[in-house]
């Protein structure tokens, strides 16, 4: 019922895939969507970003893909960005209703992509779902599950992600969300690490995982492991915190003890020569440096946060926001405020 429903006006869902020195897969992703929209009842944009520009088998592969299917747009970055900083360029394209991510490996099977369509439709309430695995059914190595595992919980204490979410690169997410993550990115962005960070309203849902047929993955330990620090400083304020109360205890704990010193010398005359100047010397300095480290730390990610900051239409509820459908179905803009609307 659900299903028929879905179908009475079609949904066009933009498909952004970050291509990195890939060539045979594009072809079959592309045949894949091409037969999935013909059975699914979706209009389906399929939006492949170029981020190994140099690389010409590559860019020869997708030139070919371009011109044999109508729906498939290439976005060719000017030199190599990374996966997530090519998603967003990829999404701040994207025209659909919604916005799905995916790698280009063929490990996220396109034929669960309806799945993820079905999820935000049957809980409008959503922003995003992350799909994920079955744990007997992935398909990566033992060390890179083992540092998924790792950095899941690194998110947890760091990013206060909602407790058993799990991120991952094949989500999908509404149009409101995509643009706010194309207005509002850093540096080094992290996508799923943004959406956490903007809304609540997520959630997991289970798809199959496919064996890589091609290639092997980018990511190594040392690429996994700044990511995960990338994640620690952009989106968390515990280490400056912790840097600060660090110095903070240790000021005062200094101060005690050159008070309890001072207090030897002077009426007790118990002192080693030189002992006095230099304890109280490197106990004040090197207080009063942490402390210091810590409260340039906060006014640091202070201005990291501004700039990170949505307008204030962000902040505001779906309502303002971008086009909606009216009773009949007809696109109305939405992004005026109430008092736009009366003038």
């Amino acid at each position: 019922m659900a299903s028929n429903c879905l179908k009475k006006r079609s949904i066009l869902c933009s498909i952004v895939i970050p291509v990195y020195k890939s060539i045979v897969s594009l072809a079959e992703i592309a045949a894949q969507v091409e037969e999935l929209e013909k059975t699914s009842g979706y209009s389906l944009e399929l939006i492949f970003v170029n981020d190994s520009p140099s690389f010409a088998p590559t860019r020869d592969a997708l030139n070919e893909v371009e011109n044999l299917h109508d729906n498939v747009t290439v976005i060719e970055l000017r030199k190599n960005q990374g996966q997530h900083l090519a998603t967003i360029v990829g999404m701040g394209s994207a025209k659909g209703d919604y916005v799905i991510t995916m790698d280009d490996d063929l490990q996220h099977p396109v034929a669960e992509i309806p799945k993820l369509i079905r999820a935000m439709q049957e809980d409008k309430t959503l922003d995003a779902v992350f799909a994920v695995p079955g744990f007997e059914n992935r398909k990566h190595s033992s060390w890179k599950v083992l540092g998924s595992y790792t950095l899941s919980k690194i998110d947890t204490l760091f990013l206060d992600k909602p407790k058993g979410l799990v991120k991952s690169s094949f989500r999908i997410m509404t149009k409101s969300m995509a643009d706010l993550l194309t207005r509002n990115y850093n540096a080094t962005p992290s996508i799923s690490s943004l959406i956490i960070c903007f809304t609540g309203k997520i959630k997991n849902i289970t798809v199959s995982h496919h064996q890589r047929p091609y290639g092997k993955s980018n990511y190594g330990f040392f690429r996994l492991f700044n990511l995960s620090l990338n994640n620690i400083l952009h989106y968390s304020a515990f280490p400056l915190k912790m840097v600060g109360t660090v110095g903070l205890i240790t000021f005062v704990l200094s101060i005690g003890f050159v008070s309890i010193t001072i207090a030897r010398k002077l009426m007790f005359n118990i002192a080693v020569p030189g002992f006095t100047t230099i304890i109280t010397l490197t106990g004040i300095l090197g207080g009063m440096n942490l402390l210091a480290v810590g409260i340039i730390g906060e006014y640091l990610l202070r201005i990291l946060k501004e700039q990170q900051k949505p307008k204030i239409n962000d902040l505001m509820g779906s309502h303002y926001r971008g086009e909606k459908n009216d009773r009949e179905g007809n696109m109305v803009n939405t992004d005026e405020t109430p008092a736009e609307k009366q003038s």
